[in-house]
């Protein structure tokens, strides 16, 4: 048989060698279009060159149907993958231009399952060209005379090819309107304004699930910028939110392939975070990096290690993080700079002793998605069962876990979702086995945005740490606040410090497990919201100016802290004993170190001595102080003194009143029956002021004031306080003594100390609201310290009495014990009597209320007699009370 010959493809290729001259398609496929008709090309080459060298085999395989069937079926997946790869694209544009949360457009997406049904689609058109390839496979070259069929053959395969290609094409543009209903629920979605009154409103549309992604003015109106669809906006309107279009895009979007002149992603050649940190450690001796362990996608979490390279026992650790919450970048920056000054310019002599460590990122993935998808990501990126990802990192810590749905959440798409288990994600575990490595003895974990040093507890709100008094002399007061905030016109000019549920109430947080697992008095630091959007004239949020002046402030702020955490590693701030309160609930901090109080005596207010359990729980126990509590609400408790540990420590209420009928000479407010105990309490709503009556407190020392209260509040609005002030001339003068801010709906108490009220004649305390704060007072009294009302009824020898002259609302009348039971009586010295009363041992003393029954006693002079034992002691006693 002689040469076969191959015939020229190109001319029946038609429209796949010169395409239709039309628009663009929505796919573009040329380039596939392209490289099938290449391919067919080649093949006919390969035959060419088989046939002048007679390789009849080689020829009929470089023309085979299975050469064919392979070339074409490669197309169709190539052409499948463009048009998914198209449909996410225009789903995911889409929902970034109407800012549709990620956890939702996410789900629209091509799956792979409809990636080979698509593939499926495109390939219908190829049925022609099956049949084609079935004859070329019948007409196989084997003598002279099939020949001229085979190469007719050959010509009829590449013109089906080419109508399979066209039909490809239109099955293609058909897939946009299959995803017409997908890309129709993204378009559904929308930015829109809210209006709101301040950054309460951003409170209340943050508990409705709504990300609010900034706030801005309009017309010297506030308005708050979120993303809905028809669905979440009949749930706005239905609790009274009056939704509008916005279409102005947020300021808050991805500046173009990481162009930011102060923030780093994490994996950005030469200037992101992994590549900065090794070239500090590479040029400078006291920077050492280390890979503590991997996130859920491999990256590292890098801790950097200032001073010696190596850790030693007689060194506390002192610990610094970054980046919980991805889209907070200014905790990074902030945590950058902290470990360059600190290599810098820490006192080497500090350094010595101290291991000095910061996590800049503790959640790289987020982290890093934030800078390449989504600015206003906050969790790490787990994919959770039902489509969304991602789980809060600040949430998923073993401390108090998941113990109820305020402080967290069950529902994997909710911004803080707490995941399936304690310690279920991989950076949090990497935390948990590096402080069993590195126990700290203080730390402060840096997130954003809002102004606030926060320490436990958060999870409850009126819960306190038994490590208050340390915690307060770091973070200091909002009357002596310790950070300040020098970012111009931010809303505060210093940080609110305060337990974590001033702000929100949460669980499985950092700090919270940290304290309890380890000890460590751990800090958040939320850095500052800062002043202002150009067109709000409103704070800043996650979205922190890229501008290295403003970020500089913001690390200066918060630099003294920062030393200051680090000197106190070393020597804990330490208060003495005290009682924190005295009634209805008896709360004593004593040495945590120290054996457990014996017992409580309680004086109730009739005079009796009761014993009482000190009760504890792991919640009270803290790295330098125990809390013991006893629940005296019933015992009318007006002293307390401690037996065994912390023996001789006592206190006694001077005066107490929370409202009631009886509670005269306080003038403001109004009663609420909110009460801690009793029927009513104080209650404020509005600018107001609730002032005492003026106390005698001549002969009394070591003065402070007990009250219990709750509030809510916001720490959004600084203006929104509460004031307490104290007066020492009745009124004429004041000075603050304590302020509170924020939330905190349920009952706590507090000791103020008012060392100028020691012995002052005419003492007064008023409480002031302003800005809105709602505040409940109860319980409210002037204590002291002295252990006299007990050592009273110990050393007597005859009648006693606590004070005389008496200038209080009580006196206690006291005798030598005896076997029988004592009969007191107390006349005027006309001899009319006024009390009489049997007390039986082992009691051996009586209080006078001179305001029983809503009444006062008169001034004057008064004759105590006391009978026991067939013994009969008398004691003249002069009141002499102020206001009568």
């Amino acid at each position: 048989m002689s040469r076969l010959l191959v015939p020229e493809l190109a001319p029946s290729l038609g429209r796949l060698i010169v395409p239709r001259r039309r628009a663009e398609p929505f796919f573009p496929l040329d380039d596939i279009r392209e490289r099938l008709a290449t391919r067919v090309l080649e093949l006919g080459g390969a035959a060419r060159v088989a046939a002048a060298q007679e390789e009849r085999a080689a020829v009929l395989a470089a023309l085979s149907r299975n050469a064919w069937v392979d070339a074409w079926e490669q197309a169709v997946r190539q052409a499948a993958d463009r048009v998914a790869e198209g449909m996410d694209r225009a789903i995911e544009h889409a929902a970034r231009q109407a800012r549709m949360p990620a956890r939702r457009w996410r789900r629209l997406l091509v799956t792979p399952g409809e990636r080979r049904a698509m593939a499926a689609r495109l390939a219908t058109g190829g049925g022609p060209l099956l049949d084609a390839l079935e004859a070329l496979d019948a007409v196989a070259v084997v003598d002279a005379e099939s020949h001229a069929a085979w190469q007719d053959a050959l010509r009829t395969v590449a013109r089906r090819l080419e109508a399979a290609w066209l039909a490809l094409e239109e099955a293609a543009a058909a897939e946009r309107e299959r995803w017409a209903p997908e890309l129709a629920e993204v378009v559904a979605w929308r930015l829109t304004a809210v209006p709101i009154g301040g950054p309460a409103g951003v409170d209340s549309l943050a508990r409705l699930g709504f990300e609010v992604a900034e706030v801005r003015s309009v017309d010297g109106r506030l308005f708050a910028v979120i993303v809905s669809e028809p669905r979440s906006e009949q749930r706005l309107a239905a609790v009274g939110y009056l939704v509008q279009p916005l279409a102005i895009a947020p300021t808050a979007a991805i500046a173009p392939a990481d162009t930011y002149r102060v923030y780093r992603s994490f994996e950005k050649p030469v200037t992101g975070i992994r590549a900065t940190l090794a070239a500090w450690a590479a040029a400078d001796t006291l920077i050492h990096v280390d890979s503590i362990g991997a996130s859920l996608e491999g990256r590292p979490i890098l801790a950097v290690k200032i001073g010696a390279a190596t850790d030693a026992p007689g060194r506390p650790n002192v610990l610094f993080l970054g980046t919980h919450h991805a889209r907070e970048w200014i905790s990074t920056e902030v945590a950058m700079r902290l470990i360059r000054w600190l290599a810098d310019s820490l006192p080497r002599s500090l350094l010595a002793a101290r291991d000095i460590w910061v996590v800049p990122v503790e959640n790289p993935d987020g982290y890093q998605y934030t800078f390449t998808a989504d600015r206003l990501w906050r969790k790490n990126r787990r994919p959770n069962s039902d489509g969304t990802f991602g789980v809060d990192p600040n949430r998923n810590y073993p401390g108090l876990w998941g113990v109820d749905n305020a402080g967290s959440s069950p529902v994997p798409g909710a911004e803080t979702y707490r995941g399936t288990a304690p310690a279920s994600e991989p950076e949090t575990q990497v935390m948990v086995a590096f402080h069993a490595a590195h126990p700290p003895v203080v730390a402060v974990s840096y997130h954003s945005y809002t102004g606030l040093v926060l320490y436990p507890y958060g999870f409850r709100p009126g819960e306190l740490a038994p490590d208050q008094a340390v915690f307060h002399a770091l973070a200091g007061s909002d009357l002596v606040p310790f950070v300040r905030d020098s970012v111009p016109a931010s809303i505060r000019s210093a940080y609110h410090p305060g337990p974590g549920w001033t702000l929100y109430p949460t669980n499985g947080e950092y700090t919270e497990w940290a304290y309890r697992a380890h000890q460590t008095i751990a800090f958040t630091t939320e850095l500052t919201s800062g002043c202002c959007t150009p067109d709000s004239g409103y704070y800043y949020g996650f979205a922190f100016p890229d501008d290295s002046a403003l970020v500089e402030r913001v690390f200066r702020d918060n630099l003294p802290f920062a030393v200051a955490a680090i000197q106190a590693a070393g020597a804990l701030p330490v208060a003495e004993s005290r009682v924190e309160s005295v009634w209805p609930e008896v709360r004593v901090s004593l040495d945590a170190a120290a054996p457990a109080p014996a017992s409580l005596t309680v004086r109730n207010a009739s005079g009796q001595l009761l014993t009482r359990n000190a009760l504890a729980d792991s919640l009270w126990r803290g790295r330098l102080w125990y809390s013991w509590r006893s629940d005296v609400s019933v015992d009318t408790a007006r002293a307390v003194r401690v037996n065994g540990a912390g023996g001789g420590l006592a206190a006694e209420l001077i005066t107490l009143a929370g409202a009631e009928d009886g509670d005269g000479g306080w003038t403001g407010w109004t009663r609420s029956p909110e009460a801690l105990m009793g029927t009513w309490s104080w209650s404020a709503t509005g600018e107001d002021t609730l002032t005492s009556p003026s106390v005698d407190l001549r002969g009394r020392t070591r003065v402070w004031l007990q009250l219990w209260n709750k509030h809510r509040g916001s720490v959004y609005q600084p203006a929104q306080r509460g004031l307490v002030q104290f007066s020492a001339d009745s009124g004429a003068t004041w000075s603050d003594v304590y302020a509170v801010t924020g939330d905190g709906p349920a009952w706590y108490p507090v000791r103020v100390d008012l060392p100028a009220a020691s012995g002052t004649p005419r003492a007064r305390v008023r409480f002031v609201a302003t800005g809105g704060f709602a505040w409940w007072v109860d319980a409210v009294g002037f204590a002291t310290d002295s252990t006299s009302v007990f050592q009273v009824l110990t050393v007597a020898a005859a009648v006693g009495v606590s004070e005389n002259p008496v200038r209080s609302d009580q006196v206690v009348v006291s005798w030598p014990l005896g076997v029988t039971a004592a009969r007191v009586g107390i006349y005027t010295f006309t001899g009319d009597r006024l009390i009489s009363a049997t007390v039986a041992p082992p009691n051996n003393e009586f209080v006078w209320d001179l305001t029983a029954g809503g009444r006062r006693v008169a001034n004057g002079a008064y004759l105590v007699i006391v009978q026991v034992d067939g013994r009969v002691s008398r004691q003249r006693l002069f009141v002499t009370r102020s206001g009568q």
